[in-house]
């Protein structure tokens, strides 16, 4: 599937070299960029490589009405006595439902007020978290949901945009409580609203997903996620929050953050957050600053605590990322 996938890309190269000289004339036009980071952690006293990747994003339009977008995650590194050892994961999962080299690779089509999404997409949940890239966040300042779930999977979606800056969507994909792409047909159900609401924008949903309890019989699992955001000159506010019900255990999750544009080149993130698992209560928070010396390359440190069970450590981490746009 891989070599398939990299020699159509191949073949299709010239003609989306040819379309993207025209894109001032026909709206047409890709664009593709190569993202390497490298951090360099401390967690729990143990030095890690935190959230080292190597990631691609190639996408744009085909047509006026048909575009595309694919996100690779080529490389991983976090372990450093087993260096390859997430790289080697990534690949494994080729043919799973977990996390694996290829984040998203989907297909759009738009007519008027409607889009359909065909392809691997991202489950419509987890609020303002879920929105960003995987390469950009700092998994230490990020919920139990957003570091253990696989939002990454097979389906369609329809999209209906409606007064200004609202769009309402359905979507069906596969669930990721199974193991294998093709095993048991288990899918995850959305709705979600993206829109505006007296200045705020919201990114709200709600999900229900095929899993096994405890005796392994089907039973539904439940994610609300009410994400919103307001932005004022140089200052944005996020409050997340999340209520996940399946057959082991509920989970309320609000995490709010602030993030400070302090000039052009330097931005402050303040995040915290709280958790209460199956009765047992869990805090996280953190701040990073990020600084942008040149075009295209960030840089960042960050301090944080996570005390949920997938961290219960301090993390201090620095490191840099680089935004390569080759088209």
């Amino acid at each position: 599937m891989k070599k398939i996938l990299v020699v159509c890309a191949a073949l299709l190269l010239p003609c989306f070299l040819v379309r993207a000289q025209e894109a001032d004339d026909t709206g047409t036009g890709v664009g593709l960029s190569v993202i390497p980071r490298l951090d360099l952690s401390l967690d729990d006293g143990q030095f890690t490589l935190g959230n080292s990747s190597i990631y691609t994003l190639f996408e744009g339009n085909i047509t006026e009405h048909l575009s595309f977008s694919v996100e690779n995650h080529w490389a991983g590194f976090y372990d450093v006595s087993d260096i390859f050892g997430a790289t080697k994961e990534l690949y494994q999962n080729t043919l799973k439902r977990q996390s694996n080299w290829l984040d998203w690779a989907y297909l759009s089509y738009n007519i008027g007020r409607w889009t359909i999404t065909a392809g691997k997409d991202s489950i419509t949940t987890g609020g303002w978290e879920f929105d960003e890239y995987d390469y950009d966040v700092h998994p230490a300042l990020y919920s139990s949901l957003w570091n253990t779930f696989s939002p990454y999977q097979w389906g369609v979606k329809v999209g209906f945009e409606f007064l200004e800056e609202n769009e309402l969507s359905l979507q069906v994909l596969t669930a990721p409580t199974v193991e294998g792409v093709f095993e048991k047909p288990y899918f995850a159900y959305s709705l979600g609203w993206q829109g505006n609401l007296a200045g705020v924008q919201t990114k709200w949903s709600y999900t229900a997903y095929d899993g096994l309890n405890e005796l392994g019989d089907r039973k539904l699992s439940h994610i609300i996620a009410l994400g919103q955001k307001y932005e004022m000159d140089k200052i944005s506010f996020t409050l997340d929050l999340f209520e996940e019900i399946n057959p082991e255990f509920k989970r309320f999750t609000a995490t709010p953050s602030v993030l400070w544009s302090i000039c052009d080149s330097l931005e402050l993130l303040v995040k915290g957050g709280y958790e209460n698992m199956g009765g047992n209560h869990y805090g996280f928070g953190g701040a990073a600053i990020q600084w942008y010396p040149v075009k295209n390359l960030r840089v960042h440190a960050v301090a944080a605590y996570n005390a949920t069970p997938v961290w219960e450590c301090p993390s201090f981490t620095l490191g840099a990322i680089y935004y390569l746009n080759i088209l």
